[in-house]
C-alpha cells in the first residue's frame, strides 16, 4: 500500500550527495532549527506558501478568490493560520509571484519520478539521496522508499542529522548503503544555542550507526563564530577517528544560498548572515583533520 509524505522537492542529476550521478529526494521535517539552515522550506510548523515581492503587483487576485479569506498573502501569521495549501491563490497570479514549496505525494508518485533517472545511476554508479530536512522525521515514508529501491537493487544513501530513535529506524539504516550524517559542534552548549537541541543524543545515535559497519561521512558545516576553531575541529575528528570505521570527514563552508528561501516564506526574524569561511581556512582545518588521522572528502 502507497503510503503519502510530504516531498520539498525531488532534484536530478546531484552529484554533491554521493557518488555518480543521483537524484536526491528532500523530505520535510526536521526537529533542529540550525541557524544557518538553507532549507527551511523543509521546517515543520509553517505553511510552505512562497510569494515573492519583486514579482507581485498589488492586483490581489490572490486575495480575492481565497476560500479561508485571507486578506494578504505577506501577512505569515495569517497565512500560517489560515492557508490549506488549495492552491487557488497560484492559477490566479498572473506574475508567477506564488509557489507551493512541499507536495505531498505517494510513494509510488515518488518512485515512478525516479525510475526515469535508474540509467543514470547504471551507467554512473549513483542512486538516491535522502535527505530534507530530517528523512526519518517521515519514518514509514522513509521506510517504503528505502526497502523498495534496496529490493530493486539500486544505491541509496541519507544525511541525517542523526537525532532519531535509533532503535525505531534501525532496520532502514541496514538497508542503506551509505549514510552522510553532521556533526555540528562538540560543544554542548553551543549546539543547543545554535541548533535549540542538545548533541547527545546525536553523538550516541552515530556510534550506534558505526556499529552496523556502514559507508560513512562525517560532515561538518563551517560555520564562522561557531565551529570553526581549530580546537573544535580536532576535537570533531578525534570523535570520529575513535567511534566511526574507516573515518573520514568532509567540511562544507558556510554558504548564503539560502537567503530567497527565508524572504519568500516571510521568515526575516529567523535570517542570520554568517561569514563565508576563507579557502584558507578551509584548508587549515582540513590539515587539522588529517593530522588526526581522519580522511578528507569531498563531494562536488
Amino acid at each position: 500500500m502507497s503510503i503519502k509524505g510530504n516531498v520539498v522537492r525531488i532534484q536530478r542529476f546531484s552529484v554533491n550527495d554521493g557518488d555518480g550521478i543521483r537524484t536526491t529526494v528532500f523530505l520535510e521535517g526536521c526537529p533542529l532549527k540550525c541557524r544557518w539552515c538553507s532549507n527551511p522550506d523543509s521546517w515543520s510548523g509553517i505553511v510552505k506558501l512562497a510569494v515573492s515581492k519583486d514579482r507581485c503587483v498589488g492586483c490581489e487576485r490572490c486575495v480575492n478568490v481565497c476560500p479561508q479569506k485571507i486578506t494578504s498573502l505577506f501577512d505569515r501569521e495569517q497565512v500560517n493560520e489560515k492557508c490549506d495549501l488549495c492552491g487557488e491563490c497560484i492559477k490566479r497570479c498572473t506574475q508567477d509571484a506564488i509557489s507551493q514549496m512541499t507536495k505531498e505525494m505517494t510513494t509510488d508518485e515518488v518512485i515512478k519520478e525516479i525510475e526515469k533517472d535508474f540509467i543514470f545511476f547504471l551507467s554512473s554508479g549513483g542512486g538516491v539521496t535522502f535527505s530534507g530536512g530530517e528523512p526519518t522525521y517521515q519514518l514509514e515514508f522513509l521506510r517504503e522508499l528505502v526497502y523498495f529501491f534496496y529490493k530493486k537493487g539500486i544505491y541509496t544513501a541519507i544525511e541525517t542529522c542523526a537525532l532519531f530513535d535509533f532503535e525505531k529506524c534501525k532496520d532502514v539504516f541496514e538497508k542503506l548503503d551509505h549514510i552522510f550524517v553532521d556533526i555540528k559542534n562538540m560543544d554542548d552548549d553551543k549546539h543547543k544555542e545554535y541548533t535549540g537541541i542538545s548533541n547527545k543524543k546525536i553523538l550516541e545515535n552515530i556510534k550506534k550507526m558505526a556499529t552496523l559497519n556502514k559507508s560513512m561521512v562525517i560532515r561538518v558545516p563551517v560555520i564562522p563564530g561557531f565551529n570553526d576553531s581549530i580546537e573544535n575541529i580536532e576535537e570533531t575528528a578525534k570523535f570520529v577517528k575513535e567511534n566511526v570505521g574507516n573515518p573520514k570527514i568532509e567540511l562544507l563552508p558556510y554558504h548564503m544560498l539560502g537567503l530567497d528561501k527565508y524572504k519568500a516564506l516571510g521568515l526575516f526574524d529567523y535570517i542570520y548572515k554568517f561569514k563565508v569561511p576563507t579557502k584558507e581556512k578551509m584548508t587549515l582545518l582540513e590539515n587539522a583533520v588529517k593530522n588526526c588521522g581522519v580522511e578528507v572528502i569531498r563531494y562536488k
